[in-house]
């Protein structure tokens, strides 16, 4: 039996739920060794990654991907699901009954109704701080990419300069992130990094938080239609939930100057997209570089991807957080919750 049921056997006794024991680990494993594990799309976490340690927990399926209509087929006999960006809703929870566990590979969890599976005793564990390295240098390569044109200059020194009777090529200009104002929407882990390396490139960095806290010895909070109005560079680190999905609307996307620019690395529905490509197309706003959108993969009716001026976007297929480092960390962190779990204890729990 397993965490969650009545009863689990530990050792030759019974010990009553709430589990609240410490046990070595090999002990552990040992009395869970008959699980079923799941990953529903391996693939996400991409090449390169060992997930043989698993097998010490039960019997492992590893799928690449998996849709909708795949889902309860392959979770019906299992108590661990392992996944990233699946779907867990209501209807789903109900129809997988020996389902204990969802461990996710990412640290947003709007893919899952965390009520929904709290009433069915399903636990729910997210990974955090495994990916701010990645996603703050993500940020700025973002930025700079926009700010500085790379991909076209690139180009034109590979096809144009060869051979040019001038030097110099000034037609697309950029500016320097020194003596600029930064706004960060969403001053959590990811946040603060970008803050800091934002200080170090010469920046003032002023936050924005949804949920009104104060990070006393930090940087300034200000209300968001004051950062909007004041910041040169905006960039998004906040999770999609019912405080920011929205949040950017052609309303507040009209508030900003119209040379600055905004970096999403959050989520897509924090931004309007539609209200976005107006804003690019019709100059009041100067650029975007964007590694989420919503629905992803964009459709390939979104506006954005039919701008005017098309460099004046930047965008990535939401893989900020995928460095190399960040995997096997993400993938060690799922261990760890799932470890954690086993032996009762509450460890990045959302439920």
């Amino acid at each position: 039996m397993f965490p969650g049921n009545r009863l689990v056997p530990v050792v030759g006794f019974l010990i009553f739920s709430p589990v609240r024991v410490c046990l070595p680990s090999e002990v552990i494993i040992g009395y869970c060794a008959a699980m079923n594990l799941t990953f529903l799309d391996a693939a996400s976490l991409g090449p390169g990654l060992d997930f043989s340690s698993f097998e010490a927990w039960g019997s492992v399926q590893l799928w690449d991907n998996t849709n909708n209509e795949q889902r309860r087929t392959r979770l019906v006999h299992s108590q661990v699901a392992i996944a990233n960006r699946v779907v867990f809703d209501r209807e789903l929870l109900a129809e997988l009954p020996e389902l204990r566990l969802i461990l996710l590979t990412a640290t947003g969890y709007n893919n899952v109704d965390v009520d929904a599976a709290r009433s069915q005793g399903v636990a729910v564990c997210n990974v955090v701080g495994y990916s701010t390295e990645s996603v703050a240098q993500h940020t700025f390569a973002l930025l700079l990419t926009l700010l500085e044109q790379t991909s076209w200059l690139n180009e034109h020194a590979k096809t144009l300069w060869p051979g040019s009777t001038t030097f110099e090529h000034l037609g697309r200009p950029f500016h320097e992130i020194a003596g600029k104002t930064w706004g960060i929407l969403g001053l959590g882990r990811i946040g603060t990094r970008v803050a800091q390396l934002a200080e170090a490139f010469g920046a003032r960095v002023v936050y924005f938080s949804t949920t009104g806290s104060d990070r006393a010895g930090f940087w300034p909070r200000v209300e968001l239609g004051d950062l909007l109005e004041s910041c040169d560079i905006v960039s998004i680190h906040s999770p999609l939930n019912d405080l920011t999905r929205g949040l950017l609307s052609g309303r507040e996307l009209a508030r900003m100057k119209k040379s600055a620019v905004l970096i999403n690395v959050g989520r897509g529905g924090i931004v309007d997209e539609a209200a976005l490509a107006t804003a690019l197309d019709e100059g009041t706003l100067a650029g975007a570089a964007l590694d989420v959108t919503l629905p992803e993969p964009p459709s390939p009716q979104n506006p954005l991807l039919s701008l005017k001026l098309p460099h004046k976007l930047v965008l990535s297929p939401h893989l900020a957080w995928a460095s190399v480092e960040a995997r096997h960390r993400c993938l060690e962190e799922v261990q760890n919750n799932l470890a954690a779990w086993a032996r009762g204890e509450r460890r990045n729990r959302l439920d």
